[in-house]
């Protein structure tokens, strides 16, 4: 080899090697610590390094109502981690508090997909709530099936500061899930099942599944579907509690004691009811004769709700104090009766016109994510309840253009479309981004009023929660 390909050659290894290393401390899960730092003082180092323009996205007061909010395992906000938000060091600091504060399987389970497998906590969405070192703290990441938290210890008396959310896309559309890694949480509810006669078999599946971020507790006055797990036999109430153990499993032990300490306080496992559903809130494939794979843990303090159709889900909230769950931000207002469904959805619709002035609204009831409870409520609750962070659009429609499935539903309200009048039409950046034509009809014109939510909250504050 001559002088000038050796040099070739150094020129492509010294590439080669730049290139790893850059995917080392770029891309690739960063290593846990090695020093031993309180969990305090490694939070506090990841909110001191977040750079100036990241940490505004990222940092907010301990009671900001985002800290309540929760989804179906996708991005919350705040700031992607990655090399330009977050330091190396730092971002090795919060993979050491994950490790700390979540068991060993849990850690692999809950960072299974991809990317995060190989990429860690690169590329998942970090928000951090109040001051590491000087009072409570969490950190809340999401990504692709997962909505996390982590932080201090424990003192409000929700259990993990907030809903745990976390899912696996593996074994989609199959029955019985082949290679999910939380499958082993569908099985033990199923050996739960197999153990009780037909008669009670039948008493507990319901027929369709409430949506599945529909997890704020009912309390006392709630209504539950399935049946008490105390008029179970006994070998079923240990293995309803085996359900719960799966479930809580993932989480560092002293979290999960916490959540079982929320859930003695309130009647421990005896304290649910268990159901089984034939199929999802969203439709799709029923379990007919076949073990479901959809099921339900709820009682006055706790929703622990797995949807394994098509695939992974899980959902995981439990309060100690039903009279006081986690509810954040500023108060809106008392809302005198318990709000779901279809009468969530009555006080969306006329909330949106309220604040709109439009002449109707269209909210799709496969939207509706949440609950609103009885009593004070503040903004979280609000949040929490919407949950997608949606658009508030205005569409203005010639009579004659509006789709007819909307058509009939003004003419049951009392408001049937004139063929030469516009109308002004309320309703979700998600429907004017997928279905305007086909729900809402040949739009004129278009405006964003900004996020939902916020119009929710005014209406609250300003309206209260009549329809």
């Amino acid at each position: 080899m001559n002088r000038r390909q050796l040099l070739k050659t150094g020129a492509g290894i010294g590439a080669l090697a730049a290139t790893a290393a850059a995917a080392r401390y770029t891309v690739l899960s960063p290593p846990q610590r090695r020093d031993h730092a309180s969990i305090d003082a490694l939070a506090a180092e990841v909110h001191a390094a977040l750079a100036t323009r990241a940490g505004a996205q990222a940092r907010f007061d301990y009671d900001h109502p985002l800290r309540q909010v929760h989804n179906r395992g996708v991005w919350l906000g705040g700031v992607t981690i990655n090399a330009a938000t977050l330091s190396w060091n730092a971002r090795r600091a919060l993979t050491t508090i994950l490790r700390e504060q979540l068991s060993t399987a849990g850690y692999e389970r809950l960072l299974s997909q991809v990317p995060s497998i190989f990429s860690g906590v690169n590329f998942l969405q970090l928000l951090l709530f109040g001051t590491p070192g000087r009072g409570p703290w969490q950190l809340l990441l999401s990504g692709i099936h997962l909505n996390l938290r982590v932080g201090s210890p424990i003192h409000e008396g929700t259990a993990f500061g907030g809903p745990q959310v976390y899912g696996d896309q593996r074994g989609n559309e199959r029955p019985g899930l082949p290679g999910n890694v939380f499958r082993y949480q569908m099985q033990a509810a199923h050996d739960l099942i197999a153990g009780l006669t037909p008669a009670c078999r039948g008493e507990l599946r319901v027929a369709q599944a409430p949506p599945q971020t529909c997890i704020a507790v009912q309390g006392r006055g709630g209504r539950f579907d399935g049946v008490p797990v105390a008029d179970l036999p006994v070998r079923s109430r240990r293995q309803a509690q085996a359900v719960v153990t799966a479930m809580l499993e993932n989480y560092g032990e002293g979290n999960a004691a916490y959540a079982w300490e929320c859930l003695q306080r309130n009647g421990g496992i005896d304290g649910l009811y268990f159901a089984d559903y034939d199929v999802d809130f969203q439709g799709g494939r029923r379990a007919g004769e076949h073990p479901s794979q959809i099921f339900r843990l709820e009682g006055p303090s706790a929703v622990l709700h797995f949807r394994g159709e098509p695939h992974v889900h899980a959902f995981v909230s439990v309060e100690q104090n039903v009279d006081q769950p986690l509810s954040l931000g500023d108060v809106v207002g008392t809302n005198p009766a318990a709000l779901e469904g279809e009468s969530l959805r009555a006080w969306f619709e006329s909330a949106m016109v309220r604040q709109t002035h439009a002449d109707c609204a269209d909210y799709p009831s496969s939207s509706l994510a949440g609950r609103l409870r009885a009593g004070t409520l503040r903004t979280g609750d609000i949040w929490a309840a919407e949950n997608w962070a949606d658009d508030l659009v205005v569409l203005e429609v010639a009579g004659a253009d509006i789709a007819p499935g909307l058509g009939r539903v003004m003419t049951s309200r009392g408001n049937p479309p004139q063929a030469h009048r516009t109308y002004r039409i309320a309703t979700t950046g998600d429907v004017a981004a997928n279905a305007l034509e086909s729900r809402i009809g040949r739009v004129a014109s278009l405006r964003t009023w900004g996020l939902l939510r916020d119009a929710l909250a005014a209406q609250a504050k300003t309206g209260g929660f009549r329809i």
